[in-house]
């Protein structure tokens, strides 16, 4: 985003730590031991190295929005509280300016962006050479006049981080000379100061750039109101981003009645409905299926196959595939005249998703509607028809834009990873480039994992997290990559990048890969950290028989020399360990959600307590810098700079600068239980629950791809 001139973010670049990282002479670890080298970057080679110099800075500016840092004051008898209370209003202006930016780049995706060929209809996903509809010979003639502002590229940077959602938003809406450009580093390079780090496009381009879509370059400067159109009337409606109140810090937030905020409200200015979230997103429903029924167009969700494959209608193709991916379209064009009537704003009759799930189920078996679409009656539904009902659905709960996926929601979980990178600061470090290189040997590794185990959850450390990040900015080239080398006997798969996963379900991915990783790599230590969390993770028990005899007590081994190695940190969060910006917390029974969480920090618990004993021993016999080790910083999470106390955190928990409720749409929780939102209904085939390995989406989720932070089918 354009806040390049924050005081802040200039002042941490300059009193960045200098950090090695290569195994050929590092420069030690202690600040008081190495000279800060000045901030003069390298050039970067952008044809032969994969890398990543996105940075975002989340913006602190007392007042913004009519925030206030000043609230916080009234919780001064209680520093823990104040703390998070600072923290909390903090989040809210980012969460504001982060709504702001997703609409900014929804109009400069529909109005900026040139669109290449018409929108895709369903008569082009019946065609044979289907597929082909991602052969495009044009692409977008980038320069430092046409870039727009920071704050969309912070966007468009999470929607492509989101591979199947964004390749399904370039079909549908045209953009497909977009996805085989990719995201144009080499352009934005130009456009970075390498010495103060700022971000800036000429007068020019900014010029340009309000001219064409009628809006201010900076997000700052832009209206303070957003317009809605009321779902009843049609009538625009000017309303505000938010309407701070931060309440308890049990719920800061929650009962703000902004567009921005959780509970909009707005009462129509012409026939005084109730605008609110949930009748836009039915509002949302209704558009699509309107363009279904008059302008054959597939309904969202019905683009790609259960392994991400835009996949045509051919001798080759299985048949029982393209009917199953146009299933929800069939479905809704034969049931649409009576959902338009329950659709209609002016009646009011439908409110929510909700209600509009339950209405959709009752016509799923209702038999003689089925076999309309289907051409014979079948006892409820196919596998696949059902997972791609759910998808379907997936792109209206909690969705309000136009596209996939909720982007205000991709921006926060990935700027939970930009912090993490940051706190690295690799980019600042003389060795980055043999960093690199050692990073994208080890993802390249970690991609053949996921290839040839596609219904497992693989996860990423930190640094293989940062080269597939990079990959799948040139989305053309990371989906060849991902769909040409398809091991014997498995699916040809568009492998997914799933920002959506359950915490614990990471977690257990985090270990099975580590497993994986040795065994690929005779050994090999998969993360490279002393944190205690990596420590519990290489403890025996978590193995199993599939592991090489002898490899766990050389992993052992290895992992004991991690605290003796210059070129790895005592400091955890200067080293590369789990990734987990992509972890969400399921809605799942309390119950059971607390017996299982118990369960796991008891394990978590008693390996950490292995770890330390180990540590000890360690400083026995010898000076090792494991000794500098002070505390245990999972233990003591910072959300915007404070420290949030917390009964128990560890590096693969979901973010805790996530409140729910300071966003329209919960960034950080998902709804995994059958019958909850975003799980399709009876007709599906009971498919909750299932998230990431076996592809079924979570709320907001895709259908069909992903593992921990991707993988899988």
């Amino acid at each position: 985003m354009d806040m390049t001139t924050d005081e802040m973010s200039k002042e941490a670049l300059h009193q960045s730590e200098v950090i090695g990282k290569s195994s050929e002479r590092p420069p030690p670890y202690s600040a008081d031991q190495v000279e800060q080298p000045p901030l003069v970057l390298p050039q970067l080679d952008l044809s032969s190295h994969l890398s990543s110099s996105t940075t975002v800075t989340r913006d602190h500016d007392d007042g913004l929005f009519g925030i206030h840092d000043a609230v916080a004051e009234e919780f001064q008898r209680f520093p823990d509280r104040m703390n998070e209370a600072r923290a909390r209003i903090r989040e809210k202006r980012w969460a504001v300016y982060t709504a702001r930016a997703v609409d900014r780049y929804t109009k400069w995706w529909s109005e900026g962006l040139p669109r290449s060929r018409p929108m895709a209809t369903v008569n082009d996903l019946e065609s044979m050479n289907y597929e082909n509809i991602l052969v495009c010979d044009t692409v977008v003639a980038w320069d430092t006049d046409t870039l727009p502002p920071l704050d969309i590229l912070m966007v468009w940077h999470a929607h492509c981080l989101n591979p199947r959602n964004f390749l399904e938003d370039c079909i549908r809406y045209g953009k497909i000379s977009t996805w085989v450009t990719g995201f144009p580093w080499e352009v934005i390079d130009r456009c970075i100061n390498n010495h103060t780090m700022e971000y800036a496009v000429s007068e020019k381009g900014q010029r340009l750039f309000e001219q064409k879509l009628n809006i201010k370059w900076n997000n700052l400067h832009d209206l303070p109101t957003k317009q809605v159109n009321c779902p009843c009337c049609g009538r625009l409606n000017d309303v505000p981003w938010t309407k701070p109140f931060l309440g308890t810090l049990s719920e800061p937030f929650r009962y703000n009645h902004g567009y921005a905020d959780d509970s909009f409200m707005e009462i129509c200015v012409g026939c005084q409905l109730k605008i609110d979230h949930d009748r836009l997103k039915v509002a949302k429903f209704r558009k699509d299926l309107e363009a279904t029924l008059y302008e054959n167009l597939p309904m969202p969700g019905s683009f790609t196959n259960l392994q991400g494959i835009p996949e045509g209608n051919s001798i080759e193709a299985n048949h029982s595939a393209i009917q199953d991916m146009l299933f929800p379209t069939r479905n809704l064009q034969v049931a649409g005249r009576d959902l338009m009537d329950f659709t209609d704003g002016r009646v009011d009759r439908c409110q929510t998703i909700a209600q509009l799930r339950d209405k959709i189920d009752v016509t799923l078996w209702d038999k003689k509607m089925l076999m309309k679409t289907k051409g014979v009656y079948l006892d409820g539904l196919r596998r696949g028809e059902g997972v791609q009902l759910r998808r379907m659905m997936s792109r209206y709960w909690e969705n309000l834009g136009p596209f996939a996926l909720d982007l205000v929601g991709a921006v926060i979980r990935q700027g939970t990873f930009v912090d993490k990178m940051d706190q690295i600061d690799w980019l600042h470090s003389p060795t980055v480039f043999d960093t690199m290189d050692r990073l994208i040997n080890k993802y390249e590794v970690f991609f053949q994992i996921m290839m040839e185990n596609p219904h497992n959850i693989a996860v990423p450390t930190l640094d293989v997290d940062l080269a597939w990040h990079t990959h799948q900015l040139s989305p053309s080239r990371y989906y060849k990559y991902s769909t040409s080398n398809v091991p014997f006997g498995s699916k040809r798969t568009f492998i997914n990048h799933d920002d959506k996963v359950d915490e614990e379900k990471l977690s257990d991915g985090f270990a099975w890969t580590s497993k994986m990783y040795r065994r690929a790599t005779n050994g090999g230590i998969y993360s490279e950290c002393t944190c205690w969390y990596c420590e519990a993770t290489r403890t025996p028990d978590l193995y199993n028989r599939l592991v090489p005899v002898g490899s766990v007590s050389r992993a052992r081994t290895a992992a004991d020399l991690l605290h003796d190695r210059p070129d790895v940190s005592s400091d955890p969060n200067k080293n590369p360990h789990i990734s987990s910006h992509n972890a969400v917390r399921p809605q799942t029974t309390y119950y059971r959600a607390e017996w299982h969480n118990h369960i796991q920090r008891s394990r978590l618990k008693s390996n950490y307590e292995k770890a330390v004993r180990r540590a000890g021993k360690r400083r026995q016999r010898s000076d090792s810098k494991s000794s500098n080790n002070q505390g245990d910083p999972y233990y003591m999470p910072y959300a915007f700079g404070f420290p949030i106390v917390m009964p128990f955190y560890a590096p693969y928990m979901m973010d805790p600068s996530i409140n729910c409720h300071s966003y329209a749409n919960n960034p950080g929780c998902m709804n995994p239980s059958v019958g909850d939102a975003g799980n399709y209904c009876a007709g599906g085939v009971a498919v909750g629950g299932c998230i990431g390995g076996c592809g079924s989406g979570g709320c907001g989720g895709d259908g069909g791809g992903g593992g921990g932070c991707g993988g899988g089918s």
